[in-house]
């Protein structure tokens, strides 16, 4: 309970950041009862909790728009959210963090010591900072950058922010991410004896542990090198070599992500839930379905996670929906009224999502980076030559490597929820047995068999399938290669290729903003960022 209530009143107090300063940052705009002063710790830790998924944004994008793009998954009916929504959710949230990130660099610059003695904290800032915003540049396209998020300088010059492109931002957070790769370090003191200066005990996402801050950095730097490597393969070249050279990757039962039960046994707030319930229409996908299993009884499932990500209908068969099928299915099993009765799916006639995934904010993490996508991005570094020689026996142990990951990874999700309403621990199947698991990989549409470019779809399926929780990446993957599953090609996402800058953009920011969808032809979610293929 201290741990819970530590993480909030640091969120707190960062939050307190995100408001306008003084010209002098260390000073925050007088308010009475509040702290006038702030230290880099608890700003860092404000940073990290908006880390967490936006309700709008997981109700209005990955379930309206994400899911059936890719064929991750599909939709029964239509919810009525608009996708605007969940974009200017998502764009709030980034700038009103970019602000509390410029603040952290001031008091950064401004330390008077040695400034090696930063070197960790930069370096924590720095992945942070290519986190947020390269999620949210993938989103969008160009976006105000290097002039936004500064209004606390009361410049009026930095009010209305101009747009940076896409291509410039990636090369600043690369040559940032792999800065940070060099300079973080375990040692206690700088080559000039000083002590590095460090975030100690508040910092909550990693536990101020350095080396798994490295690991998340570095596998950073691998996925967002190959995310361009497509478009500026000179750019991306001598990042992938550095990322496979042998550095430090997120590993095993590594995946980073908002844990609750690493953050003192924090609940995650319902917008997961809320997403679902409120929108209630995402159901398995024919797509999906068709790489799980061989026919919709249930011994003709060969992916053990087909068990864990769905649910039967309401009749107990398993029912795929093909991706613009115009069938409906204008029911919510995702209400909480099955924490009484787990059988009441409401009459649903196409399987849902497993509810246990959908209701639990205990123990499931939110997540950012995995070991299973590691794994994938050296299959295909290794099945293509990029950054390391082509060798595709090295690219198919990745391969099996991925796919392991991530079945382990679900089933210790469900071996290990069980809390009120969540008790998925108390149901869930068996972890698959080697032999299982052996008959998995043997099956056609698994096995790395065929020919090179056959193997090389098929890790771009298991990765695409691997991102079940993370849609924002498998639609990354589906616009980066082209080549994710799909049955059928349904005109209405075909051209869905980002999203629209909100509307006030138009309003706060008029003449860049003009200017930047004059370059681009138009606000449409038709034009493709800077890396699509």
């Amino acid at each position: 309970m201290k741990n819970t209530k530590k993480i909030f009143l640091y969120i707190a107090g960062a939050s307190i950041m995100l408001g306008a300063c003084t010209k002098d940052f260390q000073d925050i705009n007088t308010t009475p009862g509040l702290p006038t002063v702030s230290t880099i710790p608890p700003m860092i830790n404000g940073v990290i909790s908006t880390l967490f998924l936006k309700g709008q944004e997981q109700a209005a994008i990955h379930n309206e728009y994400y899911y059936p793009v890719t064929q991750l998954a599909t939709i029964s009916g239509s919810s009525g959210y608009l996708v605007q929504n969940g974009a200017l959710d998502i764009w709030n949230d980034y700038y009103g963090t970019l602000q509390n990130l410029n603040q952290i660099q001031d008091k950064i610059n401004a330390y008077a010591g040695d400034k090696a003695e930063m070197d960790n904290i930069q370096s924590i800032t720095y992945i942070l900072r290519a986190y947020k915003t390269l999620r949210i540049t993938d989103q969008f396209g160009d976006i105000p950058y290097s002039e936004a998020g500064l209004a606390y300088t009361y410049n009026t010059a930095n009010y209305r922010p101009k747009y940076d492109s896409q291509e410039s931002i990636y090369k600043s957070l690369l040559e940032q991410l792999k800065w940070a790769s060099q300079h973080l370090t375990t040692a206690a003191t700088t080559p000039g004896g000083k002590a590095y200066q460090s975030l100690g005990a508040s910092e909550t996402l990693f536990a101020n542990n350095i080396s798994m801050w490295q690991k998340f950095g570095n596998s950073l730097l691998l996925r967002y090198a190959m995310q361009i490597v497509e478009k500026d393969a000179a750019t991306a070249t001598p990042y992938l070599q550095y990322a496979l050279s042998g550095i430090p990757l997120i590993g095993e039962g590594e995946d980073a992500g908002m844990w609750p039960g690493k953050l003192g046994g924090y609940v995650l707030n319902d917008s997961r839930f809320w997403s679902f319930t409120s929108h209630k229409f995402v159901r398995l996908s024919t797509t999906c379905w068709n790489l799980m299993a061989d026919g919709t009884s249930t011994a003709q499932i060969f992916d053990p996670r087909a068990v864990l990500f769905f649910e039967t209908n309401q009749a107990g068969a398993w029912a795929p929906l093909q991706p613009g099928s115009t069938a409906s299915d204008n029911t919510n099993p995702y209400q909480d009224k099955r924490d009484g009765d787990f059988t009441n799916k409401d009459n649903c006639k196409f399987s849902p999502f497993n509810y246990y995934i959908v209701r639990d904010i205990y123990y499931q993490p939110e997540l950012f980076l995995t070991a299973a996508e590691v794994h994938f991005l050296k299959a295909e570094a290794y099945a293509r030559g990029l950054g390391v020689a082509k060798n595709m026996v090295t690219a198919g142990t990745e391969y099996t490597a991925g796919i392991t990951s991530a079945v382990n990874f679900w089933y210790f999700i469900a071996h290990n929820t069980n809390v009120t309403n969540d008790a998925w621990s108390s149901v869930a199947p068996a972890s698959p047995t080697p032999v299982q698991m052996a008959a998995f990989l043997a099956n056609p549409k698994v096995a790395f068999t065929g020919t090179d470019a056959q193997k090389l779809d098929k890790i771009y399926a298991q990765e695409w399938l691997s991102f079940f929780r993370q849609p924002w990446l498998a639609y990354n993957l589906w616009r980066r290669t082209g080549r994710t599953p799909r049955d059928g090609n349904p005109a209405t996402y075909v051209n869905f290729n980002r999203l629209q800058y909100p509307e006030q953009e138009s309003i706060n920011n008029t003449v860049n903003y003009q200017t930047q969808t004059g370059q681009m032809g138009g606000n449409s979610n038709t034009v493709k960022v800077w890396w699509m293929k």
